[in-house]
C-alpha cells in the first residue's frame, strides 16, 4: 500500500507542477506579477526553462525588486544568452544599476555589443558614461524632502494648484471597495488634493477630488487649465460604468476631461485620439494651453512609450497627434510630460543616458524648437524610478521616486534646485576634456594615478618560462583593460612589459616586447583600434626591486618586477 501511495504521488506531482505553470503564465499575462511570483518560484525546482525564466525575472523587474530580477535576468543569460532577447540585457542593465553595481551593469552591454561586432554601440556605452561623469561632476543640484503625506503605498504626480498639492495615490480612505491592482497587490489609484497649510502633515488630510472624477479603477496623472475650469486626467479605459479591455484582457490608460460645474468635476468626456488597443496617458498642457502633450505606446512611434502633442483647437476640437521625433523619443520609454512657464519640456525616459531605470530630463525650448534633452542630475535622478516633476516656482517643485530609501512604494519629494545644469552636450561633442582627468579617476575604481601617471589596475599578466602568448586566465585578466578602452574611446594606452633581471639583456628585451605585442593582439582582437595601443618591452631596464645579483634577490622580488603596465597616455 505504501508503495502504490508513493507512486501515485509521484506520478501527481507533474501534474500539480504543469497547473502551477499554467496559473501563473495565466497571472502573467493578464499583468497580475505580484501573484505570479510565488508560482514561478515554486514552478523552478522542476522547470528552469528558458520562458520561466524570463517570466519571472520580469515580474521582479515589473514590481520593482531589483535585486531579484537582477538574480534571475543573470541565471537566465548565463543559460540562454545566445538565444535572449536584446531587451533582457537591457533589462538586466537597469536592475544592476538600480542596486549601485555600474561596472558589471555596463559591463553586460558591452560583452553582448562585442559580441554583435556592434562597435557603434560600444562607443555610445563610452560617450554616455562620459556624460553621465559630467553631470556627476556638478555635485548635487537640488536639495530634495520627502513628503509628509507619504505612506507606504503609492504616492506620485503631485502639482501645487493654488492653495492644494493635488496627486495620485492608492485609494486611501473607501473601504468598501475590496478590490486590489494585482499587479502590486495595492489600491486602485485615484486622484487627491491636500491643502498646502497642511503639507507638512500626513495623509490624513489629503481628500478625494471632488465630482465624478475617480472610480474603482485606476485615476492618475493631470493637467488642468489656468482658470481651473476644465481638467484633462489618465483612467483606465472605464466611462459609464463599464471596463473595456483589449485582446489580452489589459484594460489600456486613455485620456478624459471634466468640467466643474457646480463645484465638482463632471461632464466627463473621452478625448477622441484615445484608443481600446493601445494606451494613451499622462496629460500636460503647454503654457499658452493650445498643445496638449501626452505619452503613449500607439503604432508608428519609436518604441514602447513616446511623447506626442496635439493641438486645442478654438472650438474644442483636436488636431491630429504628432510624435515629438528622435531628440526627444528613443526606442525605449519616454513618460510623464510637463512644460514650465517658457515651455521648457521635462519628461521621464530610461532610453536617455540615466542613471538606472527612469530619469528626469529637460528639453529645453528655444526658436520655437525643443532641444535635444539633458539629463536633470543629481540627486533628483537616482538608480531606480525618478519621474512626474513639476514646478511652482523657476526653481522649486515636486517630483516622484521608488527609491528603497523612500517610505515605500512611490513617493513624492519637494525640490529646491541649488545649481545650475551647467554641462552643455556640445562641448561633449567637440572634446572628451569636458570631464576633468581626476574627475574619472575619482569615478572608475579600475583607474589609480602613480605619481604623474594614469594606470589600470588589472591582475598580473603571467606567460609561460620563456614564451610570449597569452594564457586563459590572461586573457580574463585582460577585461577590465577592454572595459576602459571601450568606455572612453578616445583613449590611448601604453601596454608596458618587464622581465626580472636574469638573463640575457637582448633576450629580455626581445621576450618582453613579444609579450606586449601579443597583449595588443588580443585588445586589437577585440574591436580596439591598433593605433590605440603601444606596445613597449622594456626587458629588466625598470626594475621595481632592483637586484645587485640574481642571488640577492628573493623569488617574490623576481615576481614583482615580472610585470605588465598599462599606463593611460591620452584621452582621460
Amino acid at each position: 500500500m505504501k508503495r502504490l501511495l508513493f507512486i501515485i504521488l509521484i506520478g501527481v506531482q507533474p501534474v500539480l507542477a504543469q497547473q502551477e505553470l499554467e496559473r501563473a503564465n495565466t497571472y502573467f499575462e493578464r499583468a497580475f506579477y505580484s501573484d505570479a511570483i510565488p508560482l514561478y518560484e515554486q514552478v523552478l525546482s522542476t522547470n528552469r526553462s528558458q520562458q520561466v525564466l524570463q517570466n519571472l525575472a520580469d515580474a521582479y523587474y515589473r514590481t520593482y525588486d531589483m535585486h531579484s530580477a537582477a538574480r534571475w535576468y543573470n541565471t537566465l543569460i548565463s543559460r540562454s544568452g545566445k538565444n535572449v532577447d536584446a531587451s533582457y540585457y537591457f533589462k538586466l542593465n537597469q536592475s544592476l544599476k538600480a542596486i549601485g553595481k555600474y561596472q558589471e551593469a555596463e559591463r553586460v552591454l558591452q560583452e553582448y555589443y562585442q559580441r554583435l561586432g556592434d562597435s557603434v554601440s560600444i562607443n555610445k556605452i563610452g560617450q554616455d558614461n562620459l556624460y553621465l561623469a559630467s553631470i556627476q561632476s556638478i555635485g548635487d543640484r537640488f536639495a530634495i524632502q520627502n513628503l509628509p503625506l507619504n505612506t507606504p503605498a503609492s504616492e506620485f504626480a503631485a502639482i501645487q494648484i493654488d492653495s492644494n498639492l493635488i496627486y495620485t495615490a492608492a485609494r486611501k480612505k473607501n473601504t468598501s471597495l475590496k478590490k486590489v491592482y494585482r499587479w502590486n497587490n495595492q489600491n486602485y489609484l485615484d486622484i487627491y488634493i491636500h491643502p498646502m497649510d497642511k503639507i507638512g502633515q500626513n495623509d490624513s488630510f489629503s481628500n478625494s477630488l471632488s465630482g465624478k472624477v475617480n472610480t474603482k479603477m485606476h485615476e492618475g496623472t493631470y493637467a488642468i487649465t489656468k482658470d481651473r475650469k476644465t481638467i484633462y486626467f489618465t483612467r483606465n479605459n472605464f466611462i459609464k460604468g463599464r471596463k473595456r479591455t483589449d485582446n489580452k484582457k489589459i484594460s489600456n490608460l486613455k485620456i478624459y476631461k471634466a468640467e466643474w460645474i457646480d463645484g465638482e468635476w463632471s461632464n466627463i468626456t473621452e478625448l477622441p485620439f484615445n484608443s481600446d488597443d493601445y494606451s494613451t496617458e499622462h496629460p500636460a498642457l503647454s503654457h499658452d494651453e493650445t498643445k496638449l502633450y501626452f505619452s503613449s505606446d500607439r503604432p508608428g512611434g519609436y518604441g514602447s512609450f513616446d511623447l506626442y502633442s496635439v493641438d486645442i483647437i478654438s472650438d474644442g476640437s483636436y488636431g491630429v497627434p504628432k510624435n515629438l521625433g528622435s531628440s526627444i523619443n528613443t526606442d525605449k520609454k519616454e513618460q510623464f510630460p510637463f512644460l514650465d512657464t517658457h515651455n521648457n519640456l521635462y519628461f521621464a525616459s530610461n532610453g536617455h543616458p540615466g542613471f538606472g531605470l527612469l530619469d528626469i530630463f529637460i528639453s529645453k525650448y528655444e526658436s520655437g524648437n525643443h532641444q535635444n534633452p539633458d539629463n536633470l542630475g543629481l540627486p533628483v535622478n537616482s538608480g531606480y524610478d525618478d519621474f512626474a516633476i513639476s514646478f511652482h516656482s523657476p526653481s522649486e517643485g515636486y517630483f516622484s521616486s521608488n527609491r528603497p530609501s523612500g517610505k515605500g512604494s512611490d513617493d513624492v519629494y519637494s525640490f529646491e534646485e541649488t545649481k545650475p545644469l551647467i554641462f552643455q552636450p556640445k562641448e561633449m561633442e567637440k572634446s572628451q576634456n569636458a570631464i576633468k582627468t581626476t574627475d574619472i579617476v575619482e569615478m572608475e575604481s579600475t583607474l589609480v594615478k602613480n605619481g604623474d601617471r594614469i594606470m589600470i589596475k588589472a591582475e598580473q599578466i603571467h606567460f609561460d618560462y620563456n614564451l610570449w602568448y597569452l594564457r586563459n586566465e590572461a586573457k580574463d585578466r585582460l577585461g577590465v583593460v577592454l572595459d576602459i578602452l571601450q568606455k572612453y574611446p578616445n583613449s590611448i594606452i601604453e601596454v608596458g612589459t618587464h622581465t626580472d633581471s636574469r638573463g640575457n639583456l637582448e633576450y629580455n628585451r626581445e621576450l618582453s616586447q613579444k609579450r606586449a605585442n601579443s597583449v595588443k593582439d588580443f585588445l586589437v582582437s577585440k574591436g580596439i583600434g591598433p593605433d590605440r595601443i603601444i606596445a613597449k618591452g622594456y626587458g629588466e631596464s625598470r626594475p621595481l626591486v632592483k637586484c645587485e645579483t640574481d642571488d640577492e634577490c628573493s623569488e617574490e622580488d623576481h615576481e614583482l618586477n615580472r610585470r605588465c603596465e598599462f599606463v593611460v597616455i591620452e584621452g582621460m
